[in-house]
């Protein structure tokens, strides 16, 4: 969603009542987007709405408002129970102000810094409406938590942020969705993960932490120091037999290799170095990694080889050049 920023500083947030009674609380500052260049209020203006005052207590009243609010309060956690105490307060202080009317109560407590404090998440680009309520918000939120309950996550702390950025984007179903796919593509290489990651950090840490740093930056720096990806490059390597040195995988992620390759190369790179050495050439992976990664000289000589085993045993590694760089090689 594009944003809408302001351009001119007027009056803020003010009142308005339409020609039937109804009362809003509307912007008067000019933003880039507003459409005809005219403000919020501007617009509710043309359209017959005009400036309100909410009805006030006065100095009386509201040294005799103990009861008033306490009522108001009770209102408050009635509607709104389950949101923090702060916000339930500042809605129990807007319905004790406003005379018990509730619209106005939330949209004053929907202004106050305690509520900006709690939900500015929730606001759209314009900064006044709402992605949603703040029932159905935290309906999503349960959602996404539940999605990763399933995979064994129980502390949710580091993904707040993410979880808010997602709230109105993101549908629970799409969040499931990218969950399980991850999932499906790391699961089984879980074990050699963590055995490398042991060795590596001298800790051994549970599948779900292992998992939660897989699709949070934030865990994989503070709990595995920035080598989840690394190693989870070397555990397609080493479940196919092939050995492993954090320095070398290292240098294969900041070049380029991404989980996908080195599962399509290190799947296959067996049968095509022992199809190779049939006709007496000497392949090895490290040809096959640099040929991965576009090495001109590794790419030449995988070519080489591939067209000398079809022209002998008609065999082809099925190797598929894009952008200079040789990727999923499969044995035909």
């Amino acid at each position: 969603m594009a944003e809408n920023p302001v351009i001119e500083v007027r009056q803020g947030q003010v009142y308005v009542q339409g020609p039937g009674g109804d009362v809003k609380m509307v912007n008067t500052d000019l933003r880039q987007n507003d459409p005809g260049g005219l403000s919020e209020f501007q617009r509710y203006e043309r359209d017959g709405y005009k400036p309100y005052t909410p009805p006030q207590q006065s100095s009386q009243s509201q040294s005799q408002s103990g009861g008033d609010y306490q009522y108001a309060l009770s209102v408050a956690r009635t509607l709104y129970g389950f949101l923090p105490e702060s916000i339930v307060k500042k809605y129990a202080e807007g319905y004790a102000n406003y005379g018990g009317d509730k619209d106005l109560a939330l949209s004053f407590t929907r202004a106050s810094s305690e509520y900006k404090k709690e939900f500015g998440w929730l606001f759209n680009d314009d900064g006044i409406t709402l992605k949603m309520s703040e029932i159905e918000a935290i309906g999503v939120k349960e959602s996404f938590k539940n999605t990763l309950r399933e995979i064994g996550i129980q502390d949710f702390s580091d993904f707040e942020d993410e979880f808010n950025e997602m709230v109105g984007d993101v549908a629970p179903v799409e969040f499931q969705q990218r969950i399980d796919t991850v999932y499906a593509a790391i699961n089984n290489r879980i074990p050699e993960v963590k055995n490398m990651l042991a060795d590596y950090l001298g800790v051994e840490y549970d599948d779900a932490t292992i998992f939660a740093s897989l699709i949070n930056p934030k865990i994989e720096d503070k709990v595995l120091n920035g080598a989840i990806d690394t190693i989870t490059l070397g555990a397609e390597a080493v479940s196919r037999g092939f050995s492993y040195s954090f320095g070398r995988f290292n240098e294969l992620k900041q070049r380029g290799m991404d989980l996908q390759m080195a599962r399509q190369l290190y799947e296959n790179a067996s049968g095509i170095i022992s199809s190779a050495s049939t006709i007496g050439r000497d392949l090895d992976i490290t040809t096959l990694e640099e040929a991965a990664l576009g090495d001109a000289d590794a790419t030449k000589r995988v070519t080489r080889i591939n067209a000398e085993m079809q022209s002998m045993q008609g065999i082809t590694l099925g190797a598929i050049q894009k952008d200079g760089n040789i990727v999923g090689l499969i044995e035909d």
